[in-house]
C-alpha cells in the first residue's frame, strides 16, 4: 500500500475538502469472523486466569491479531450512522486523512508507540467528518478547522487527561507535536487556540459524540470484531449477543452547595419554593441580590446535577431471616452507621456486548441522566434507542444486577427482546416464609414446587416459545421428606409424605410427572423471581459471572478520570463519558494487536 501525500498548509492557507466518496466497508472474508472461543469446560476452568492469558489459549488469536496479519487489512473503516447529513465540500484550515503505518514493521516498533498512536494507524476516522460537521450552520465566515482534526484532538485530550492548555502545549512541542499534527491533519504553524478547542466541543451536541462512537462500533461489527451473535459456548448460531448492564455515578464538575437543588432553584424568585425549607432545613429565602438569577446555593454551571445517597446495595441491609436484636444490641440499626456514600452529579448507563471469544467487552453508550433517576427507569428507553442505533444487533441475553429486576424490565426483556433474563434476584421478606412459598408454588430462588413441597427439576428452556419447563420426575419416590415443610405442629413430615404417596403423577408410565411452565411470569403471575434458567445452577453461575464486564467498564471510566466529569454541565459530562466508551472500543483492538504480536515474536520452546 503506497503512502498518501498530505497537503502542507502554511500561512493560514486553506484547502477544499471534497465530499467523502469512500464506500462502506464490506469484508465478508474478514478473518475475525472465524474466531472461536474456548469450549464451556475450559471457559469455566480458566476463570481465575487474567484475560490476557486466556486470550492466548483461544484458537487463532495470535495468527489473527498479530501485526503481520492485521497490516494488510488497514485501515479499518468506520460507518456513518443512518440519518447523518452528507458532508458539504468546503475550504478548511486543516485536513485529516489516514496515513499508512510505514513506521511499524515488528513488535519492537509497536513498543515505541503508545495506544493512541496505534489507534491513529489502525483506524480511518474520515467517517466522522459529516457527523461532527453538523455544528456548521452555513458556508459563511472564515474557513474552519477540519471537524475530524478537532474531534481527534478532543479524543487525544481525553486519552491523556490533558487540559486544553496542555493539549496545545503538546501540539507545539518539538518532540511529539509534529507527529500528532501530521496524524491529526493540522498545520504545525497554524494550530487552534484553547478557545477554539473549547468552542468546538461546546458546539458539538452530545448525540453527535454518541454517533461517532456508534460509527466506530458499526465498523467493528462489519469486520466481525464486535460480535452480532452469541459467543457463549454451546449457544445456537442464531442466538443474539449477551449484554451486560450497569450504571455508574458520575460526579459533577461543580461542588455541591445544597443537596436539595432542583429545577425550581433556577426559576424566577417568585416561582421558587425552597426544597430545603420544606424538609425543615435552613434553606434559602432567595431575597438577596445574589439570588436574582438563581438561588445562590445552586450550581449554575451544573444545573441538572442532583444529590443521592448511594447505599451500594440493591438488597436489604439486614437479611430478613436474621432475628431482630433488642434496642442497643449488636444488630441495632440506630447504633450502626449507614453504609454508602454521598453523591452529587449524574448517572451513566452502558450496554456492554460480552465477547466470550476474546474475554472482553465492547461498551455501547446508553442513557445519561441526573443522579436521582433510578437505574431501571433508564433501561427500557435505553434498549429502544439501542435497537434504533444498531438495527443489525440481535440481543439474546441480558445480564444485570438486582436493581434491574423490576417488572417492567423483566417483561420487556422477555416479551420484546425475546432474550434470556440473567438478572440477579431482588429478594423480599416473604421469600423466607416456607408456608407462603408453598402456597404460591415456588421458593426464594424462583424454583417451582409441587403442591406437596418437593422441588421440581429444570427441564430446559424453549427459545422459540420463550418458556421453561419444570418437572417433578417423581422426586417423592426417592426422598423420605419434602424439601419445604411449613412450620406447623399439626403438619408433620409423615403427613406430607403420606399425601404425596397418593399424588396422581406417581404413575410409572409418566416418569416426568408433575409439570410447571414458566414463561413471562411464574404460575401465580409474579415476575420478580421469574427467570429463564435455574438460578444457582452451574450454567447460571457461568453466565451471570460475566456481569463483571459491566463493572470493568465502570472501572475503566474511573481510570480515565471520568468518574468526576472534566467539564461542566450535563451535556458536556455526557460527552466525556461517550468519549471514554469510544476509547474503550478502539483500545480493545490496539491491545489485541500488541498481545498477539508479542506472543508471535517469542521463541517457541524446544520440546524434548
Amino acid at each position: 500500500m503506497g503512502s498518501k501525500l498530505v497537503p502542507v498548509l502554511s500561512d493560514r492557507e486553506t484547502i477544499s475538502l471534497p465530499a467523502d466518496e469512500s464506500e462502506l466497508p464490506t469484508v465478508p472474508d474478514s478473518p475475525f469472523h472465524r474466531l472461536v472461543g474456548l469450549p464451556r469446560p475450559e471457559l469455566a476452568a480458566t476463570r481465575e486466569l487474567p484475560a490476557a492469558e486466556r486470550r492466548l489459549l483461544t484458537k487463532r488469536f495470535v495468527t489473527t491479531f498479530q501485526w503481520a496479519a492485521v497490516r494488510p487489512l488497514l485501515p479499518f473503516r468506520l460507518v456513518v450512522p443512518a440519518g447523518v447529513p452528507t458532508w458539504q465540500p468546503r475550504r478548511c484550515r486543516s485536513f485529516y486523512t489516514w496515513l499508512p503505518p510505514d513506521d511499524v514493521h515488528c513488535a519492537d516498533h509497536l513498543e515505541g508507540l503508545d495506544d493512541f498512536d496505534l489507534i491513529l494507524r489502525l483506524f480511518d476516522f474520515s467517517a466522522w467528518r459529516p457527523i461532527l460537521a453538523q455544528r456548521f450552520s452555513s458556508q459563511l465566515g472564515p474557513p474552519p478547522f477540519d471537524p475530524v482534526s478537532l474531534g481527534l484532538a478532543h479524543l487525544l485530550a481525553c486519552w491523556r487527561k490533558w487540559k486544553w492548555s496542555e493539549l496545545l502545549t503538546e501540539l507545539h512541542s518539538q518532540e511529539r507535536g509534529r507527529g500528532y499534527c501530521q496524524r491529526l491533519g493540522f498545520d504545525p504553524d497554524d494550530l487552534p487556540c484553547e478557545s477554539t478547542f473549547r468552542m468546538a466541543l461546546g458546539g458539538t451536541e452530545e448525540v453527535w459524540i454518541c454517533q461517532c462512537a456508534d460509527s466506530l462500533a458499526l465498523g467493528l461489527m462489519t469486520y466481525g470484531l464486535i460480535p452480532t451473535r452469541s459467543t457463549f459456548p454451546g449457544d445456537s448460531p442464531e442466538r443474539g449477543v449477551s449484554l451486560a448492564l450497569d450504571s455508574q455515578l458520575v460526579a459533577a464538575r461543580s461542588r455541591m452547595r445544597c443537596r436539595y437543588q432542583n429545577a425550581r432553584c433556577f426559576r424566577p424568585p417568585q416561582q421558587r419554593r425552597c426544597a430545603a425549607r420544606e424538609k425543615g432545613k435552613k434553606g434559602c429565602a432567595c431575597n438577596t441580590e445574589a439570588c436574582i438569577d438563581q438561588c445562590r446555593y445552586s450550581t449554575a454551571r451544573d444545573p441538572e446535577a442532583t444529590y443521592v445517597f448511594y447505599s451500594g446495595s440493591n438488597q436489604y441491609a439486614t437479611p430478613p431471616h436474621r432475628p431482630a436484636s433488642p434496642k442497643g444490641g449488636k444488630n441495632d440499626k440506630s447504633k450502626r452507621s449507614r453504609r454508602g456514600k454521598h453523591h452529587f452529579g449524574y448517572k451513566s448507563k452502558a450496554f456492554n456486548v460480552v465477547d466470550d471469544r476474546l474475554f472482553s467487552y465492547w461498551p455501547l453508550s446508553g442513557p445519561f441522566a441526573s443522579a436521582n433517576r433510578n437505574d431501571h427507569l433508564q433501561t427500557v428507553p435505553g434498549f429502544r434507542d439501542l435497537r434504533r442505533r444498531f438495527p443489525g444487533l440481535q440481543i439474546g441475553e441480558v445480564l444485570a444486577d438486582a436493581g434491574e429486576g423490576k417488572d417492567g424490565v423483566l417483561r420487556y426483556v422477555h416479551d420484546e427482546l425475546k432474550a434470556l433474563r440473567t438478572i440477579a434476584l431482588c429478594h423480599h421478606t416473604s421469600d423466607e416464609d416456607p408456608l407462603l412459598c408453598l402456597r404460591r408454588g415456588y421458593d426464594a430462588q424462583g424454583i417451582p414446587l409441587c403442591p406437596y413441597g418437593f422441588y421440581l427439576a429444570f427441564n430446559g428452556h424453549d427459545y422459540q416459545r420463550g418458556d421453561s419447563k419444570w418437572v417433578c420426575r417423581q422426586r417423592c419416590r426417592h426422598r423420605s421428606a419434602p424439601d419445604l415443610i411449613p412450620p406447623s405442629p399439626s403438619e408433620g413430615v409423615s403427613a406430607a409424605q403420606n399425601r404425596a404417596s397418593t399424588c396422581p403423577y406417581r404413575d410409572p408410565a409418566r416418569p416426568l410427572g408433575y409439570l410447571v411452565v414458566v414463561g413471562t411470569a411464574l404460575p401465580d403471575g409474579d415476575l420478580r423471581l421469574a427467570r429463564d434458567l435455574k438460578v444457582s445452577s452451574p450454567t447460571w453461575k457461568l453466565r451471570i459471572g460475566r456481569l463483571s464486564y459491566a463493572e470493568s467498564r465502570n472501572a475503566q471510566q474511573t481510570r480515565r478520570q471520568l468518574k468526576r466529569s472534566p467539564w461542566y454541565g450535563q451535556a458536556n459530562s455526557a460527552k466525556a463519558t461517550f468519549l471514554g466508551d469510544l476509547l474503550a472500543c478502539a483500545l480493545n483492538l490496539a491491545r489485541f494487536v500488541r498481545e498477539a504480536t508479542l506472543a508471535a515474536s517469542l521463541p517457541v520452546p524446544d520440546i524434548i
